[in-house]
């Protein structure tokens, strides 16, 4: 299970502890000050939540609960052409490193860079460069605590996926090889990872850590049509509810007004359930937790945490395993 999610709301980095016995609207447990315009801010939040992380045009920066500025790094010539707003970080599961990437191709400051900083001081401890152009990006820990999964999104180009362990001061960097996968989810039991075309016709689960494909399955077997009528496609989001069950979310627009419906898929049998309620305020706002429970989104953007009784009792899957 994540135990901790965050938001981004009236200038605050807040920080939610996540309890499997309690639903609905949740309290944050600790609150960041950020000075900042940004409205989407690229942020990260330690695991003992004694620190918070974000990322400026020029710099990372690392605060305390009293919005003490506790470190920053900075990330080289100053950008006049856009902001990195499209940079990721996230904490890795000890607390002891920050990942980092930077899409510095797309801000003329050279090639994209996947860094690791360490949390306490924000010393470079490595960095590796890629041979993307990302206009997206996102970064996905793997439950072993070692490695994490790198989607970087290029546009009309397409995205790459790439998996990186650190092995001493030194990034070991896998490239799947791919330009039409977008990484969604890694199964919190870190078996195999889901994926969604770039195109947005199907979906895939992967065996981790080699990427083989263990179950397809095209937007007609949800019972839509690509680019139909309604032009259905399935949209980049969703994830693991738990190890056995996963949620996809086919979206489209019809008489000019879109709309998205969330479907559960037993992982088991390689069969969708059917139509999943996840009670979220749109197709992107669903956050899955991997123990059955998820994350969607209040009035005011805040936190509220659901589940779902079908999620109960199902036993371990058996997709890709010997």
């Amino acid at each position: 299970m994540k135990p901790t999610t965050t938001r981004y709301l009236d200038g605050e980095i807040r920080a939610y502890r996540v309890s499997g016995s309690v639903y609905g609207p949740l309290d944050p447990a600790a609150t960041y000050r950020v000075e900042t315009f940004d409205q989407d801010l690229t942020h990260a939040v330690a695991p003992n939540l004694d620190r918070a992380v974000y990322i400026t045009s020029d710099n990372v920066v690392c605060i305390s609960q009293n919005s003490d500025l506790l470190w920053h790094y900075d990330l080289g010539p100053h950008n006049t052409k856009r902001y990195v707003q499209d940079a990721r970080c996230v904490f890795s599961l000890d607390g002891a490193w920050v990942w980092v990437y930077l899409p510095d191709a797309m801000a003329d400051r050279g090639p994209d860079l996947l860094v690791i900083l360490q949390a306490d001081t924000g010393e470079e401890v490595a960095r590796r460069k890629l041979d993307s152009v990302g206009e997206g990006a996102s970064l996905a820990l793997h439950p072993d605590g070692r490695h994490v999964l790198l989607d970087v999104g290029e546009g009309q180009d397409g995205v790459k996926l790439y998996r990186a362990v650190l092995i001493g001061d030194d990034i070991n960097l896998y490239s799947y090889g791919w330009d039409d996968r977008a990484l969604i989810d890694v199964a919190p039991d870190g078996r195999w990872f889901m994926t969604v075309d770039h195109g947005r016709y199907d979906v895939a689960f992967h065996v981790f850590p080699r990427g083989e494909v263990a179950l397809r399955l095209p937007i007609e077997a949800f019972g839509y049509e690509y680019s139909g009528d309604d032009e259905a496609h399935l949209d980049w989001n969703g994830g693991f509810l738990n190890a056995d069950i996963a949620v996809v979310t086919i979206a489209g627009e019809k008489d000019d007004k879109e709309w998205h419906h969330h479907y559960s898929v037993n992982l088991r049998t390689g069969t969708p359930i059917g139509r999943f309620e996840t009670y979220s305020r749109d197709n992107y706002d669903f956050e899955p937790l991997g123990d059955g429970t998820w994350i969607v989104s209040g009035p005011d953007g805040s936190s509220v945490h659901r589940y779902s009784t079908m999620t109960q009792g199902i036993p371990n899957s058996n997709i890709g395993r010997d």
